[in-house]
């Protein structure tokens, strides 16, 4: 018989995982917090990482504009696979006398000191971090962006981990000889917020390996940006999919970001209402009705595998314009600087989201 580790890679394979690797939890505790799997299962011995390629045809229609609702289901279905492959593999570890913990996919953060709920968070933490997981287990590295980078796919993946008692047996970490970040740094320069910086560095330890990964802007500016609050790049030449504007440069320094988010997500009825996925991921992507909302992520879009491919995403996405909305709630695409202005001056109205004046603008036009 196949060892166990080897049964279980093969169980998640054929049900549509990509990419499987494992790792022992000993690997990952000298890492940073939220690479620790003690945190979810106390008994954790090992955890098996898979990755799940997104439809990379969805992805280019994306970044490009041409259409934004197929990507937008293409990750939905990825997730739910997601979530499909990681009960299957729980529920055989246990079914061997083994505990284990499907980890959730997203949407799940550590508490923090004041925070009674999401909207008041700044950090950000995962309860577990499926991206120190993927590169402990061999899957793939941390690329200038942060997120994890494979040989085959480059960063275009979604990611689950089991976590479980049992004494897998893991696999190795890429070497840094066969590390798949260039370091092309396109993901720095399709950041509409700017969050990655294209020069200063940071390091981060985990399972042996330093990853020397982009010093970020707070993480409060990529919930900003990524959840949609504002889409438009300070050219204002180009945008993500998102049509909201704030009507002014996002703060430089952390408190006020952190305060502008904070304000920004009370201020928003879809973080009040009671299908919200930071509620329960889980079940907003097992709702066939619920609709997987997403604007931006271009820093992982523009990771193709290859060097030519992302520099051709990045001219994809600096051409594609900027994001509006009609009357009927669908895009509409804006190809110059000058129709963006003429458009936020007649076109727009104002929701504001403070007393203080700090809003987003919303399309009211055709």
């Amino acid at each position: 018989m196949a060892p166990e580790g080897t049964r279980l890679k093969s169980l998640a394979v054929r049900l549509g995982a990509d990419l499987v690797g494992i790792t022992s939890s000993a690997l990952l505790t000298d890492g940073p917090p939220s690479a620790d799997p003690r945190y979810l299962l106390p008994s954790a011995k090992s955890v098996i990482s898979f990755a799940y390629a997104l439809d990379s045809d969805r992805v280019h229609d994306f970044i490009s504009k041409t259409t934004w609702r197929p990507h937008c289901e293409n990750r939905k279905a990825v997730a739910r696979t997601l979530y499909k492959i990681g009960d299957a593999l729980a529920e055989q570890l246990r079914s061997e006398g083994a505990n284990a913990v499907n980890v959730d996919l997203n949407n799940n953060y550590r508490p923090e000191d004041g925070a009674a709920d999401v909207t008041e968070m700044t950090a950000f933490h995962p309860e577990f971090s499926h991206r120190y997981a993927a590169l402990a287990a061999g899957i793939g590295r941390l690329g200038w962006s942060g997120n994890l980078l494979t040989k085959e796919y480059g960063a275009r993946v979604e990611l689950g981990s089991v976590l479980t008692s049992a004494a897998l047996t893991p696999d190795s970490p890429i070497p840094d000889d066969d590390h798949p970040c260039d370091r092309c740094k396109m993901c720095s320069r399709v950041c509409p917020a700017e969050m990655i910086q294209p020069k200063a560095s940071i390091q981060v330890a985990v399972a042996g390996m330093t990853e020397t990964i982009a010093r970020k802007r707070p993480n409060t500016c990529c919930w900003i940006c990524c959840t949609g609050y504002e889409g438009l790049t300070a050219s204002r030449v180009w945008s993500n999919w998102s049509p909201y504007r704030l009507g002014h440069p996002l703060p430089e320094k952390k408190p006020e970001l952190d305060a502008l988010c904070i304000r920004l997500q009370k201020a928003d009825p879809q973080m009040q209402a009671a299908d919200n996925s930071f509620r329960d991921y889980r079940q907003a992507i097992s709702d066939p009705d619920w609709f997987y909302y997403t604007v931006c992520c271009f820093c992982r879009s523009v990771c193709s595998p290859l060097r030519e491919q992302r520099l051709a995403n990045r001219k994809l996405i600096h051409r594609s314009g900027t994001a509006a909305l009609k009357l009927d709630g669908s895009h509409v695409i804006i190809y110059s600087r000058e129709k963006e202005l003429q458009i936020r001056r007649i076109c727009f109205t104002t929701i504001c989201a403070t007393p203080e004046g700090d809003s987003t603008t919303r399309n009211c036009s055709g």
